[in-house]
């Protein structure tokens, strides 16, 4: 991308995850002690004993990468220590929430400018595109994003929250690519990738959400139309993401 377009990446991820049949307190000292560590912070989901970590902005991937496979080691071998269990599995339970990895993206130019900002023309359709081209190669990366048989029930069996369309948003957590509020800060303009479950390999996700960026500004893709309510509603009409493993292998 650096060579191509003269752009480069911001990544940031939050990573949703069950810790179970351990104190509350135990949980909360080892995730104080972490986040105080490794700059990372942890909130408390809706769900009961689900957690979800989140990172900071990260410039450079195998680092990231390096980071969430160790956070994720250490919050495993902790925990079972306590003769606790950690799941990292993106539908654990039919009736409770599923697990997402979803994954925060920016670009800055070679001035560390966020082109996502969209201060003229040119820099608003990199926003455009980059959001069209995720969404045109979505559903040939669903492997990346969903690569178990039982990723898909969290698609299956779903939660408000959990994209099942090719569809993007302002702050709409219904769809597959959303765009935070930032409270007018232009510098953290971002794309919010809600579709990999918390099984993916970070690293797999990654990749594929770069190809989609590169190729929607390369081949200058234009998004679908904005969604404006909830993303599975047969109104807005949406392509729907694959609900098994051999949907998903027929791609787009």
């Amino acid at each position: 991308m650096n060579k191509r377009l003269g752009l480069f990446p911001v990544f940031g991820i939050e990573l949703e995850f069950y810790a179970e049949e351990v104190g509350q307190r135990e949980v909360d000292l080892l995730f104080i002690k972490m986040s105080k560590s490794m700059n990372i912070s942890f909130n408390k989901e809706v769900s009961e004993n689900q957690y979800e970590l989140k990172t900071s902005t990260y410039t450079k991937l195998n680092i990231l990468v390096q980071h969430l496979n160790l956070v994720k080691e250490i919050i495993f071998e902790r925990i079972s220590s306590l003769k606790g269990k950690v799941s990292f599995e993106a539908k654990p339970y039919i009736n409770k929430a599923g697990s997402a990895l979803n994954v925060h993206i920016s670009l800055l130019d070679f001035n560390n400018r966020n082109v996502f900002a969209a201060p003229n023309l040119q820099q608003k359709n990199y926003f455009l595109y980059s959001i069209g081209g995720l969404c045109a190669l979505m559903k040939k990366h669903m492997l990346c994003f969903a690569p178990n048989d039982n990723s898909y029930l969290r698609y299956k069996y779903h939660d408000i929250n959990t994209p099942t369309t090719v569809s993007w948003g302002g702050n709409n957590r219904t769809t597959a690519i959303r765009l935070p509020y930032t409270a007018g800060d232009k510098q953290k303009c971002r794309l919010e990738h809600r579709v990999p479950g918390a099984d993916s390999n970070g690293e797999t996700v990654f990749v594929a959400l770069l190809k989609g960026i590169i190729h929607g500004i390369k081949e200058k893709v234009n998004p679908p139309s904005k969604v404006y309510g909830i993303a599975s509603d047969p109104k807005y009409n949406m392509k729907k993401l694959p609900l098994s493993i051999n949907e998903a292998m027929l791609g787009a």
